[in-house]
């Protein structure tokens, strides 16, 4: 079974659903001896056997798939707060003649039919956000040796990974751009700094840990790896790679000149760090804490404003160390993090 210490470089691609991770990316990070990652959480089994398939033609090197765990029902009186958010959007639906009223939700049910596809169409790793699958998924995926990681940002949250079963854990600090990999919806974020979370949850587990969120230099890989974890998750920094399909309005607000970045529920309900634009400065205080129904709500808007190249409006996301992202290939943007390797 696959083990991070066996990596060539100590490095796992971040897994960035929404389009920044394309098989492409993920070749480029396995390919210069890290791990790269599918990010499948919004995927259905035809999204993931394609993405698969063509990561394949790219890389002989392993690779492997994240998937986001399947959140609990929500209650009738916590989705009426959608019903007020939707009248908060319409602000921003009306630049682009969206009526924020006759947008449906519909919530895809795809997590078993994933599970049922690497099941027998193993990959050497699958990682799990927002929560754990139950030990019979795990089980199952280890039986076709396949090793198994869990999304943890707290040490509560480690020790229930440890107990059903995981091979290793990913720890996401607060500084992560992106989702924070919260177990519930109404957690709010970590405020841990990374470096303290990794020795906490060193103290709490054995596990082999992956650790990331803020890297922004080969000094800071450094002195994650100087802690004793396997490999460090870069994120971020790959976001203006020539391999990322990071859309151009993103990419557009990581080079505007704003550094300020802030967790935030305002695009999906769920903590997220994103560069402080138009959207978060004015909705940040008002978005109610529901997932995934708000990232179905305000994905029609979001779609909208990527079309009109408006980057004020869209989810950028980004982590503490984005301002050094760079516009260069995946390997050489790996090559100077990892310069001993």
């Amino acid at each position: 079974m696959f083990e991070l210490k066996d990596l060539e470089v100590p490095l796992i691609g971040a897994p960035m659903a929404g389009g920044p991770t394309t098989p492409e990316l993920v070749a480029a990070v396995s390919n210069a001896g890290g791990l790269g990652m599918l990010a499948a959480g919004y995927f259905d089994e035809k999204q993931l056997a394609d993405a698969v398939a063509q990561t394949r033609t790219l890389t002989k090197a392993p690779f492997g798939v994240n998937l986001f765990v399947p959140q609990e029902p929500m209650q009738d009186s916590v989705l009426a707060s959608l019903d007020t958010y939707r009248t908060e959007l319409q602000h921003f639906g009306d630049q682009y003649g969206l009526d924020m009223q006759s947008v449906e939700i519909t919530i895809p049910e795809h997590f078993d039919a994933l599970i049922g596809w690497l099941e027998f169409n193993p990959l050497p790793v699958v990682t799990f956000t927002f929560g754990l699958p139950s030990v019979g998924v795990i089980k199952r995926l280890q039986a076709v040796g396949t090793a198994v990681g869990i999304t943890v940002t707290s040490v509560a949250d480690a020790l229930s990974a440890h107990e059903f079963g995981a091979d290793f854990l990913c720890v996401q600090g607060p500084d992560a751009g992106g989702h924070q990999s919260t177990f519930g919806v109404f957690e709010d974020a970590n405020t841990i700094a990374l470096p303290q979370l990794v020795r906490d949850i060193q103290n709490a587990v054995g596990l082999p840990l992956s650790a990331g969120g803020g890297v922004g230099s080969a000094q800071d890989v450094d002195a994650l790896l100087g802690l004793g974890v396997h490999t460090v998750q870069i994120g971020s920094l790959l976001l203006l790679t020539d391999e990322a399909g990071t859309s151009q309005p993103h990419r557009n607000a990581l080079r505007s000149g704003i550094r300020e970045t802030r967790i935030t529920r305002a695009f999906t309900g769920r903590p997220a760090r994103a560069v402080v634009n138009e959207f978060v400065a004015e909705l940040d205080a008002k978005a109610p804490a529901v997932y995934p129904h708000m990232h179905y709500l305000t994905a029609p808007l979001r779609a909208k404003a990527k079309d009109a190249g408006t980057w004020q409006h869209v989810n950028a996301w980004a982590g503490t160390g984005f301002e050094n992202a760079q516009s260069k290939p995946a390997a050489e943007v790996i090559a100077e993090l990892f310069p001993s390797y």
